[in-house]
């Protein structure tokens, strides 16, 4: 198949890419051009800027293609997405949006699965999301472009642009004490990024796929503090965790860089597993494996600032 990724050097589009040539894509990328040394050999590049439109037109005139992932985040708004879709019209066959369970209304009861309302609880990330679906939704009633949406939550591993699982890496391998965001009860879900791609790669040309959304995530849900637990018990470190608060109007604590907001976040994902989609990964195993790839890049010797941290550990005793 040949399939076009918009994106494709940075974290969850790297890992794409990788499954997209192992399951023997032929496939080519769409971005900047900054970071292409990360991806594999025979894969082609496009340099191109997707927020100008004129020159995406341009760019992928000549282009025919059986797959489209989009999976860059610019922030990308609707017209974006629109931009791609209109330059490859009539030569796609099947397009992937990959959005994100922050569409859903997460005032509202758990677990969220595809059905439940969205909302802009999430603010301008939810809002171009949104957009980016609706655009997609809209092609397929209007014009009869296949098209799928898979919406991830909180996804971790090698090469994560999120500073969550190394944030916890950092503090526990040096002795640190980790702040807990009041008495750490929120619940959180995490999917692993291979497993990430290895469900979009399965969804490419699935009949049974057009026009639908797919939560994809890991199955396991867990507490903010039951997170930082697992983390030490998997790196074999002793942990001080030290509940915080912060004060009304401050920043908030520093735990990870998306993890403390106060709501639950759990998902349903009985939908992508009726085709057959299943996590490779538990949670502990992906934390293990992330984790030697951190020590390999070195990243355990690498500068870390804690001095939000000392502001609350000195507020705590």
């Amino acid at each position: 198949m040949r399939t076009l990724v918009i994106g494709g050097t940075e974290f969850i589009g790297v890992h794409l890419v990788r499954a997209l040539t192992r399951a023997g894509h032929e496939v080519a990328v769409f971005n900047r051009g900054r970071r292409n040394e990360r991806l594999p050999a025979g894969v082609r590049t496009i340099v191109g800027d997707r927020k100008d439109h004129a020159a995406v037109r341009t760019t992928l005139a000549g282009e025919r293609v059986d797959a489209l992932v989009d999976v860059t985040y610019a922030p990308t708004t609707g017209e974006d997405v629109d931009a791609v879709l209109d330059a490859l019209d009539g030569r796609l066959g099947h397009a992937l949006f990959v959005s994100t369970c922050r569409v859903y209304d997460h005032a509202l009861p758990i677990p969220y699965d595809e059905a439940t309302p969205r909302s802009l609880y999430w603010g301008e990330y939810a809002k171009h999301k949104i957009a980016g679906e609706d655009t997609l939704l809209r092609r397929q009633r209007e014009r009869g472009l296949p098209v799928t949406i898979v919406r991830p939550t909180h996804v971790y591993g090698p090469m994560n642009t999120r500073n969550n699982e190394t944030f916890f890496f950092d503090r526990l391998l040096r002795g640190r004490p980790v702040l807990l965001p009041g008495d750490g009860r929120w619940l959180r879900q995490f999917g692993h990024v291979e497993d990430l791609a290895d469900a979009m790669v399965a969804l490419l040309g699935r009949r049974e796929a057009f026009g639908q959304a797919y939560n994809v995530t890991g199955e396991e849900t867990i507490t903010q503090a039951g997170f930082v637990e697992l983390i030490a018990d998997v790196i074999k470190r002793p942990l001080d965790l030290v509940p915080a608060t912060a004060p009304t109007g401050a920043p908030a604590v520093p735990f990870g860089q998306n993890l403390a907001y106060d709501c639950h976040a759990v998902h349903t994902t009985a939908k992508v597993r009726a085709l057959g989609v299943r996590p490779a990964y538990t949670l502990a195993a992906g934390l293990a494996q992330t984790y030697d790839w951190y020590l390999h890049e070195g990243l355990d010797r690498r500068h870390a600032d804690f001095t939000a941290d000392d502001v609350f550990l000195s507020r705590a005793r």
